[in-house]
């Protein structure tokens, strides 16, 4: 029984032991194998602009691209098979390119037989042989309304109050009954409408007395405007001399110098491998190709032999090619952060920064 348990604990150790190695062999992978990218461009003298950018890691165990042909298209890849995006391999173009072709094919074959589309006449035949064993309906019950008991219609018994309900009455009898009542209502609103002389005194009054208050506050304003402008110069005074005051400080010399040195660092760390470019440009201007040519010309021992320049002097052109490969190691990344957060003089400066904020806030 111990010789069992033994055995067990045994390979439980193992296990955990490879467990351990290959998380630590993971990690160490993150860090310290890099990730690459590659940028490529074209562009012929009468041809519209393509590229392509590509970023893998672990030999292309994760690899992301996007491609401009026309159109965006893009794509992740994780151990070589599609995650997402719309960027497809050159069997899925085949295959797109097969369901083109079958498609066409389709069309090509509707077109030469088309469809048996029947006449007018022959949708009326049809309706009248459909409808031919139904019997045939009243007016009144096809259109789903049913008349009600007409006076007038022949066959049917009137009474003489319905007959006198139903028959017009004059227009000049109406008019003489509602017409001494719409003369009173008529002189009522014109009454209304009328205002008296007081009232319209006591408006005019009030229109004065509202313009006269909208006079003073603006002469009381006039007056106060220097007092508020003096003000306002010595809040901005004060806030400039803090603000000097806080960028001459020892602390905020050293955060700048640190930070100075880690981007420097970052941008060796991320530039370009390699650089191979040819490319020809030129612009309507001779005196501006050659400004642009001379202001090259100061940097370019910086790009190497590997990078052509073709200026054009009669007309203006931009064509080439551009490939760019470099890589990013993330430990170097998370080697500046470590160093930034943890730095001394950078956290004082945010400190006396939020201490000036806070004061400016209470006054």
């Amino acid at each position: 029984m111990l010789y069992i348990l033994g055995m067990t604990g045994k390979w439980i150790g193992i296990i955990l032991l490879c467990i351990l190695i290959l998380l630590a062999a993971l990690l160490l992978a993150v860090l310290f194998v890099p990730i690459r990218y590659h940028l490529s461009a074209v562009r012929e003298e009468n041809g519209p602009p393509q590229g392509k950018v590509r970023v893998y890691w672990l030999f292309s165990l994760v690899s992301a691209s996007a491609a401009w042909e026309g159109g965006l298209k893009y794509g992740l890849r994780l151990c070589g098979f599609p995650v997402y995006g719309n960027l497809k391999s050159g069997k899925g173009k085949a295959g797109a390119g097969k369901k083109a072709a079958g498609k066409e094919r389709r069309r090509s074959r509707k077109k030469k037989h088309p469809p048996k589309t029947s006449t007018p006449e022959e949708e009326t035949e049809k309706k009248v042989t459909v409808d031919s064993p139904v019997q045939e309906r009243r007016p009144e019950e096809a259109s789903g309304y049913r008349q009600k008991d007409d006076p007038l219609q022949p066959g049917r018994e009137t009474n003489g109050d319905t007959a006198e309900a139903a028959a017009p009455q004059p227009r000049g009898e109406a008019e003489t009954v509602s017409g001494p009542e719409d003369t009173d209502r008529k002189k009522e609103k014109e009454k209304r409408k009328k205002p008296g002389f007081r009232v319209r005194l006591s408006e005019f009054w009030q229109k004065i007395l509202s313009f006269l208050r909208m006079l003073g506050r603006l002469i009381a304003n006039l007056l106060a405007l220097p007092e508020r402008l003096r003000k306002k110069a010595e809040d901005l005074k004060e806030k400039a001399d803090r603000y000097v005051t806080f960028l001459q400080s020892e602390e905020f010399v050293q955060a700048v110098a640190v930070c100075k040195k880690q981007l420097l660092f970052l941008v060796r760390s991320i530039k370009p491998r390699k650089i191979r470019a040819d490319i020809r440009f030129g612009f309507s201007d001779p005196a501006t190709t050659g400004q642009i040519l001379a202001f090259v010309g100061m940097i370019y021992p910086l790009l190497g032999k590997t990078v052509i320049l073709r200026p054009d002097f009669e007309e203006a052109l931009c064509c080439g090619k551009i490939t760019v490969k470099g890589r990013i190691f993330l430990f170097d990344l998370l080697r500046i952060a470590w160093i930034l957060y943890f730095n001394k003089n950078i956290k004082r400066l945010i400190r006396m920064w939020k201490k000036e904020e806070a004061l400016h806030d209470g006054q």
